[in-house]
C-alpha cells in the first residue's frame, strides 16, 4: 500500500508519526520473514512547507499536494484547534476538501478520524454516506450535515472507499483498515498482531460518560440505555414505561412531543441502528445479531430491518461489503 498522510495546521501530531512507526514496524517484519516490503507513505501538505501541530510541534512534510503521486489511499488526521483558529483556516480547508474530492473521483481510497472527518464532511465526500465522528462531535456534526447517514455507535464505517473512524485514537483503526482494503485482511491482521494493537469488534457507546448523555435530553437518553442494555430480552412499551417510572399514556405523550413518533417506532429504530453497526463490523450470523439486538423472534428483526431500511439484513451486509471492497 502506498499510503498519503494529509498534514493541515492544527493536525494531531500523534496519527502522523504513529503511522510511520506502524508501517515501519510492517515492513521490518515482512523483511525479516524475506518478503518484500509492502508499504510506503509520504506527508503532504498544501504548500510542501512544514506545518505546524495541534500541540506546537512541526511537521516535516515530503511534498505538496498539488505534484503528481501514485498512492492507493489518502488518510486525513483530526484536528486541534479551536473554532476561531478554524475559522481563519477555513481557506485551506476548501482547498484540501477540493483535492480530497478529485482524489476519491481519482479511485483512491479516503480515511479521516475525530475531527478530520469535518474535512470529508464538508468536501461533501459524506453525503449520504455511511459514517461515524467521536461521540462528543456527533451533535455539531449532525446539524452542520445533516445529509450524513451517522453511525454513532460504530468505532469505524466504510462506505463507497470513504472509511470514517472515531476517536483521537482511532487513527490506529482507520489504518488497518486501508491496509485492509488495499493488502487484504491477512495483511492487516499481520500489522495487528506485531505492534499489539486489539482488533475486537466494539462500539463507542461503552465510553460515552453518563453526564454527557444526560445533557443531551435526560428522557431519550435513559430510554435509548434501556433499550439498548436490554440484552436478549425484548424491551416493549410497557417495559419502558415501567423502567421510566412512568405510565404507558404519559410516556407515548412525551414521546410524541420529542420525537413525533411513537415509543415503539423509537424502540424498532434504535435496535435496527444497533443491528447496522453489527452488521457492518462483526461477522455474527443473522440470527445472533438479531438476538442481540433484543429479537427473539428473527422473522420479527427482519421484518422490522425491511421497513426501516427497505432491504433484508443480508442485502445490507452485503452491500457494505461491495462498497468496502
Amino acid at each position: 500500500m502506498k499510503l498519503a498522510v494529509l498534514a493541515l495546521e492544527g493536525c494531531m501530531h500523534s496519527a502522523i508519526s504513529g503511522v510511520a512507526d506502524v508501517l515501519s514496524l510492517a515492513n521490518h517484519v515482512m523483511q525479516q520473514s524475506g518478503e518484500k516490503s509492502r508499504f510506503t507513505w509520504q506527508t503532504l501538505s498544501l504548500d510542501g512547507k512544514a506545518v505546524r501541530a495541534g500541540g506546537g510541534q512541526t511537521v516535516a512534510v515530503d511534498g505538496a499536494i498539488g505534484k503528481r503521486a501514485g498512492f492507493d489511499a489518502i488518510l486525513v488526521p483530526g484536528n486541534l484547534v479551536d473554532h476561531v483558529t478554524a475559522e481563519r483556516l477555513r481557506p485551506q480547508y476548501v482547498r484540501a476538501g477540493a483535492w480530497l474530492r478529485q482524489q476519491h473521483a481519482n479511485g483512491r481510497l479516503i480515511g479521516a478520524f475525530c475531527s478530520g472527518v469535518f474535512l470529508l464532511a464538508g468536501a461533501g465526500l459524506l453525503d449520504n454516506r455511511r459514517a461515524t465522528i467521536t461521540w462528543w462531535l456527533q451533535s455539531e456534526l449532525r446539524q452542520r450535515h445533516p445529509a450524513i447517514d451517522l453511525a454513532p455507535d460504530a468505532v469505524i464505517t466504510s462506505a463507497d472507499r470513504v472509511v470514517c473512524a472515531a476517536g483521537p485514537m482511532s487513527w490506529v483503526d482507520l489504518l488497518l483498515r486501508l491496509i485492509e482494503m488495499v493488502d487484504g485482511k491477512q495483511i492487516a491482521k499481520l500489522c495487528a498482531d506485531y505492534v499489539v494493537i486489539d482488533t475486537a469488534q466494539r462500539t463507542q457507546s461503552i465510553f460515552m460518560p453518563v453526564g454527557y448523555l444526560l445533557s443531551q435530553d435526560p428522557l431519550l437518553t435513559r430510554a435509548d440505555l434501556l433499550v439498548r442494555r436490554t440484552g436478549k430480552s425484548p424491551m416493549t412499551v410497557k417495559r419502558l414505561a415501567g423502567a421510566l417510572g412512568l405510565s404507558e399514556r404519559t410516556l407515548n405523550r412525551k414521546f410524541q412531543e420529542l420525537t413525533h413518533e411513537p415509543p415503539q417506532a423509537f424502540i424498532m429504530r434504535r435496535r435496527v441502528e444497533h443491528a447496522r453497526t453489527l452488521l457492518e463490523t462483526t461477522t455474527q450470523p443473522i440470527k445472533i445479531i438479531a438476538r442481540t439486538t433484543g429479537y427473539e423472534d428473527e422473522s420479527s428483526f427482519r421484518k422490522a430491518f425491511r421497513k426501516l431500511t427497505l432491504m433484508s439484513p443480508q442485502a445490507y451486509r452485503a452491500r457494505r461489503m461491495e462498497r468496502t471492497a
